[in-house]
């Protein structure tokens, strides 16, 4: 009976700090969409062609160019095309039903973008290959 009634109170203690937990998880997702922890603004990611990391800015433009070789969809970030000094996000068409129509649903908003940074014409550019590489903040 001790026995029972000792692995009874280890489950409620178990289950107390998971409650606690599941609370923490929750508010840092809502906080982890506020901020992207390790992101660099966009107008520093040219310094880091070649490397993996967070890119962070709003969406000032967008196209989805479906007559273009590949048919990209393209999210100018910072400032639209064609301006030099923007960062672009590259989704190509074998990737795109994944985002849904990312010309719509990223115009306008606040993002950061994870992967590898290249530079294409002089611009650089992450190509997203999943939606997870992409997260909203505003």
């Amino acid at each position: 009976m001790r026995r029972i009634a000792f692995v009874c109170a280890v489950v409620a203690a178990a289950a107390l700090p998971s409650a606690t937990a599941a609370t923490r998880f929750t508010s840092s997702a809502v906080e982890s969409s506020l901020a992207c922890s390790g992101a660099v603004s966009w107008q520093k990611a040219g310094s880091l062609v070649g490397h993996v990391a967070t890119v962070q800015g709003r969406v000032a433009g967008t196209h989805y160019a479906a007559a273009s070789n590949g048919s990209p969809t393209f999210l100018n970030v910072g400032v639209d095309y064609p301006n030099p000094g923007r960062f672009v996000v590259l989704i190509w068409i074998e990737n795109r039903s994944a985002f849904g129509r990312p010309e719509v649903r990223y115009r306008g908003r606040t993002i950061c973008a994870r992967g590898l940074i290249s530079r294409y014409q002089g611009v650089p550019e992450i190509v997203a290959r999943s939606p997870s590489q992409i997260k909203f903040i505003r």
